[in-house]
């Protein structure tokens, strides 16, 4: 699962504090099929943890800007 961020600052800043409760998760940036501008950053993590990456984002106020879920050699909003 992608959670797409403002910047790879806001990205860093989530990866940290989720690696900090175990939570394994990679800085990718986002697809340009996911964004208007063509630029982005994402956090690419397993979807059973979306939980814990909405409550570190709003703990740290990062905005998610979406999520999405990858199926199929595409991308779904979740």
């Amino acid at each position: 699962m992608l959670a797409t961020v403002p910047s790879r600052t806001s990205a860093s800043r989530l990866k940290k504090s989720l690696a900090a409760v175990g939570i394994k998760t990679n800085i990718t940036q986002t697809p340009s099929v996911l964004t208007k501008e063509g630029c982005g950053y994402s956090l690419r993590f397993d979807e059973e943890f979306r939980p814990q990456v909405q409550s570190a984002a709003r703990e740290l106020k990062i905005n998610i800007r979406a999520f999405f879920a990858e199926e199929n050699g595409g991308y779904v909003k979740r």
